[in-house]
């Protein structure tokens, strides 16, 4: 009978604790998201300010929205056409992919003062300017896909442009066959590169303004990506549709989804942001959402203007 006894007793001293997910780095279990505004016609591009307030755009009704903490969304303008992914560049100007404009713009948040930067390439316009990523020299990277957003023709391959700080706009990759999100690192040494139409994303080194090589394939997701965002530790969070959010690890390993479980159905683009940049914001069909997590957004921030 003793002997019977420490038996039990080693047992259940030695019973494994639930593992746990690997998920669980970036978000505490069962968290779900918070939905901040609703009744858009199709929301995209989040943009982050130097103090965490977001804009987001409603390409269907070409609107752009403002977020700040804890406060109700308001519009920024409705004056947008087809208003897609967007970022805040150095001077505290949105600028904006103007999809079914074919171009895109700089909007000063204060004035509303707009400019154009770049609207076509070889005397031709542009498919559907889609997603953009600005980096340290105050250039940009964008995709040009045709999602047919207002029925409008492919003129040209769907490829990826740099413009210069001059204006100067070059074709910079031709690998994809439907080009939607794009991503530099804060440091502006790696380019990230989603193919909508093949589920690959794509991996560059960055040795200058508008210079990328090294092409590899970095990771494939489940479902078509889009719009992405990082983190401070370098892991990549790819908006896929109807999957959620996928993420990945630096070296391109999964790291989980933030998806149903999480009372997330849709994403169609990414942003951290919120105080601490301790927010992760989604825009997902007629909805804007948010979800605290336990680490922060990686890409930077350059301009807090609030309008």
């Amino acid at each position: 009978m003793k002997n019977f006894l420490m038996l039990s007793l080693v047992i259940v001293i030695t019973i494994p604790a639930l593992a746990q997910s690997p998920l669980d780095s970036i978000i505490e279990p069962n968290t779900k998201a918070v939905i901040l505004g609703t009744g858009y016609g199709f929301c995209e591009g989040p943009a982050v300010d130097g103090v965490g307030n977001i804009y987001f755009s409603d390409g269907a009704k070409d609107s752009i929205h403002f977020y700040a903490y804890a406060r109700p969304v308001q519009l920024f303008t409705d004056k947008s056409t087809d208003a897609n992914g967007m970022m805040m560049n150095a001077a505290g100007e949105l600028v904006v992919c103007e999809g079914a404009a074919f171009q895109v713009v700089a909007i000063n948040t204060r004035t509303g003062e707009r400019r154009v930067l770049t609207k076509g390439i070889d005397d031709k316009r542009f498919n559907e300017p889609n997603d953009i990523t600005i980096d340290k020299w105050n250039g940009f990277y964008f995709t040009d896909p045709n999602y047919r957003h207002r029925k409008q023709e492919t003129v040209m391959k769907e490829d990826v442009y740099y413009v210069a700080a001059d204006g100067t706009t070059t074709r910079v990759s031709t690998v994809c066959k439907k080009p939607n999100g794009i991503l530099l690192s804060a440091d502006s040494k790696i380019l990230y590169l989603a193919d909508n139409g093949t589920n690959i994303i794509y991996r560059y080194d960055v040795t200058g303004a508008g210079k990328i090589e090294n092409e590899k394939e970095f990771t494939k997701t489940q479902s078509g990506p889009d719009g992405m965002t990082i983190d401070k530790d370098g892991n990549l969070y790819i908006a896929c549709g109807g999957n959620g959010v996928e993420i990945f690890k630096p070296n391109g390993e999964p790291l989980g989804t933030i998806g149903k479980q999480n009372d997330v159905s849709y994403v169609s683009n990414v942003v951290f942001g919120g105080p601490g940049g301790k927010c992760l914001y989604m825009t997902s069909g007629n909805k804007f959402l948010g979800i605290q997590t336990k680490t922060t957004g990686g890409t930077p921030v350059v301009a807090t203007v609030v309008p």
